[in-house]
């Protein structure tokens, strides 16, 4: 029965949003009480954060995998890169909950957000190395992690939106993600 609950939540919140979707209408979606939600899940703000933590162990997962296949850390951001853009399209209901939610209608602390502070934990590790390594010119680490992080974020929402096929002309995304990394190491920048 949790997982029912979370599965329709999931799809009334990203359908929907957060704010228009009530444990009245969970409940509904799933012909169950609305009270009797009570007994798996506090409020819908935990029900939101499970969802949220769901995603990012989820991503975590493919995190994990790239930092044992690829030890060089230029190669990591680049599918690190690639990987976040093939979440965002494999799985765009979590991507939606991970991204789009307001944080102030989640739990960004405790047990419901282990896996969000991992995958931002490796993500700057990488960062980290290739500033050790050299690259990224004069940048500070965060200046490098937020940048880096915008860019392929933004990225994944063009293309997810159809707006990045529109207007590249038939551009190859994965080639485009390669050339905007080597812009970001070029020789000279911060």
């Amino acid at each position: 029965m949790r997982q029912r609950i979370l599965d329709a939540a999931k799809q009334l919140f990203v359908k929907e949003g957060f704010e228009n979707v009530s444990l009245r209408r969970i409940a509904g979606k799933i012909q169950y009480s609305p009270a009797a939600i009570y007994r798996y899940f506090k409020n819908k703000r935990e029900i939101l954060s499970v969802l949220r933590e769901e995603g990012f162990a989820r991503y975590v997962a493919r995190q994990e995998r790239g930092m044992k296949a690829y030890p060089d850390p230029v190669e990591r951001l680049r599918i690190g890169g690639k990987r976040y853009i093939e979440f965002s399209h494999q799985e765009p209901d979590y991507y939606q909950l991970m991204f789009s939610t307001d944080c102030t209608q989640v739990d960004l602390d405790g047990e419901w957000a282990v896996s969000s502070r991992i995958t931002y934990t490796i993500f700057r590790s990488t960062v980290e190395e290739c500033i050790a390594k050299g690259h990224f010119g004069s940048a500070d680490l965060d200046t490098a992690v937020f940048s880096l992080w915008s860019g392929v974020h933004g990225m994944a929402h063009l293309i997810a939106t159809g707006q990045a096929n529109m207007l590249s002309g038939g551009l190859n995304f994965d080639t485009l993600l390669d050339a905007m990394i080597a812009f970001w190491m070029r020789p000279g920048s911060s």
